[in-house]
């Protein structure tokens, strides 16, 4: 398979927070298993203020939305990893989804992980981060990685705990691999929005 670009989101702002472990562990399974241009965007490296006002022209944008935008444009998969907050999806992640254009997901595979303190593994977050993906004209995949428990995975400095993660995480990189081959961007019309 020629190299693809694959971008992994981490969705959570939060101190002390442990979903980004996670993405790491993703960033590098991907870069130690295959020959992809991995790229982790870490969202604490992208803040953006409240949306107030739909930014339609993208001569508006600042610039940290503009080189954002630009690596998720060049995907040719993107993984997001989100922590589950009160139910849904942090604010933060929320609030960059939004910002971005309506289509800038279109004809991509969207592999989804999300994660939690409790025993579901952000399953209601899982549900509401496919359907922004439809409506941004991504196409999540079906395979799930749901975290549960992750104060039993990782330690505070990031140290797996738990091994069982390890297997999880490389069957759903199989499945989204296989994804990411089958629907490459090369093999759909150019991106227009």
């Amino acid at each position: 398979m020629k190299n693809k670009k694959i971008v992994i989101l981490s969705g959570s702002v939060r101190e002390g927070r442990k979903s980004h472990y996670v993405a790491e562990l993703i960033s590098e399974k991907l870069k130690n298993s295959t020959n992809h241009d991995i790229i982790l965007l870490d969202l604490k490296e992208y803040p953006l203020p409240i949306m107030e006002t739909r930014l339609d022209n993208e001569e508006q944008y600042p610039e940290i939305l503009k080189r954002l935008s630009s690596y998720l444009i060049n995907a040719d998969g993107i993984i997001i990893v989100s922590p589950e907050y009160k139910n849904g999806i942090p604010g933060a992640l929320k609030n960059v989804l939004d910002y971005l254009k309506p289509q800038i997901f279109r004809h991509k595979p969207i592999g989804n992980i999300t994660v939690s303190s409790g025993g579901f593994g952000g399953i209601n977050c899982l549900s509401q981060l496919r359907l922004v993906g439809l409506a941004m004209g991504g196409l999540p995949i079906p395979e799930k990685l749901c975290v549960s428990n992750i104060n039993e995975l990782f330690n505070n400095s990031g140290a797996i705990l738990n091994t069982s993660i390890n297997e999880k995480t490389t069957q759903f990189l199989d499945a989204f691999l296989w994804y990411v081959k089958r629907m490459s961007v090369q093999n759909h019309p150019p991106h227009k929005m």
